[in-house]
């Protein structure tokens, strides 16, 4: 097998109102191309929490000098779009926002690393009225871990998983997706026929759930109130392809999570040393944003007593 990550699927899909949009455009300073950046949100349900962020950037031209045909249909949705913040619900622009996973990695303002995921946005589609709001997602993984989800401080298992998967983006960088919830009506097929260290493609929703209501406080003054449990976004799995094993030709081998995890942590390490950057919760130092490598020596292999699979 390959020590390098194969292509993988990693598709998101939003289709719904543009909730929020940002829109900058430019010039780089060496080489004067024009770009267009947009920073957005997409509700794709009837509630606020059925939202999920993106963000695009397009130069009007390629590495290689040649025309990018996606940087003209880019700027003119970007210039027509219209918001929910800015024009209400019922005049807000539909789209179907169609991209993939890449990593959001940061250092705070408290100085600690934040890892998490972002939707990076490249096509900008008319919304089709019989599919409906919808966010759904298709990753291509390695399965990293498979563990029962427990609550409570009894640590009560719900008759859910919890399922790490490693992908990677279009340059090859590698992404963890964590997190993906096995609902109960797939737990025991889902340990029948996947295992740690297989791969497959999860199709996944974005499904809002709502945490438990916080008991009411006791003592203080006349009545208390129940707090009100909070609703979030949870990516749900709702099927998958048949599992490959790594030694399968189109598996995807230990060895290149082994290189491609040992890179990540190199570039983590980087941006913990050069610290908080600024306001806001992206900086440009962010792990899959540029197809190069700050790191010039090309990292060794985790060892398998440092991988925990």
């Amino acid at each position: 097998m390959s020590d390098k990550m194969k292509k993988v699927v990693n598709e998101v899909k939003l289709s719904g109102k543009v909730a929020e949009i940002e829109v900058n455009t430019g010039e780089t300073k060496k080489k004067k191309i024009p770009y267009v950046s947009i920073k957005g949100a997409i509700q794709f349900g009837e509630d606020k929490v059925h939202t999920r962020r993106f963000e695009t950037y397009v130069q009007e031209q390629k590495s290689d000098g040649g025309e990018n045909k996606l940087y003209e249909p880019t700027l003119t949705w970007a210039k027509s779009a219209k918001s929910i913040a800015k024009v209400g619900f019922d005049e807000a622009t539909l789209v179907e926002v169609q991209g993939a996973f890449e990593t959001n990695d940061y250092v705070n303002s408290e100085d600690k690393l934040v890892e998490s995921l972002n939707v990076s946005g490249k096509f900008f589609n008319d919304f089709d009225v019989n599919k409906g709001y919808k966010g759904i997602a298709d990753v291509e993984g390695y399965i990293q871990s498979i563990n029962e989800e427990t609550k409570g401080e009894d640590q009560t298992e719900t008759g859910r998983l919890r399922v790490n998967v490693i992908t990677s983006d279009f340059f090859g960088n590698v992404i963890p997706v964590k997190n993906i919830i096995v609902p109960k009506e797939l737990h025991d097929d889902f340990l029948d026929g996947y295992e740690v260290g297989q791969s497959a493609i999860f199709y996944i929703d974005f499904i809002a759930n709502k945490s438990a209501p916080k008991p009411k406080k006791t003592g203080g003054l006349g009545l208390q109130r129940e707090t009100d449990g909070k609703s979030y976004i949870e990516m749900i799995l709702t099927g998958a392809s048949p599992a490959v094993d790594e030694d399968d030709d189109n598996g995807i081998s230990k060895e290149a999570i082994k290189i491609a995890l040992s890179e990540r942590k190199a570039k983590l390490n980087e941006l913990v040393e050069k610290g908080y950057q600024g306001s806001g919760k992206k900086n440009r130092n962010t792990i899959g944003s540029s197809s190069k490598s700050t790191n010039k020596m090309k990292p060794k292999a985790a060892k398998d007593e440092d991988i925990p699979f």
